[in-house]
């Protein structure tokens, strides 16, 4: 999991912070690509969001760090 940015309680994430890049080779919060997580909203592991524009949705970083320690949202 990636740890060198700090996130303030309450901080709000989006699926490019959350999921790494392989393209680009940036880390993301959780090891795994963005077709995986949209698959894991999909399957219900992960709540679907907050619309905050039209194509904008984040999550917070308390329930992606949740995930990433293993623990259910």
């Amino acid at each position: 999991m990636n740890t060198q940015i700090k996130y303030p309680p309450g901080a709000l994430v989006r699926a490019t912070e959350i999921c790494r890049d392989p393209k680009t080779g940036r880390p993301g919060l959780l090891p795994i690509n963005r077709s995986t997580w949209y698959k894991w909203i999909k399957a219900k592991r992960v709540p679907e969001g907050r619309k905050i524009g039209a194509a904008t949705t984040v999550w917070p970083v308390e329930v992606v760090l949740a995930l990433g320690q293993g623990e259910a949202p």
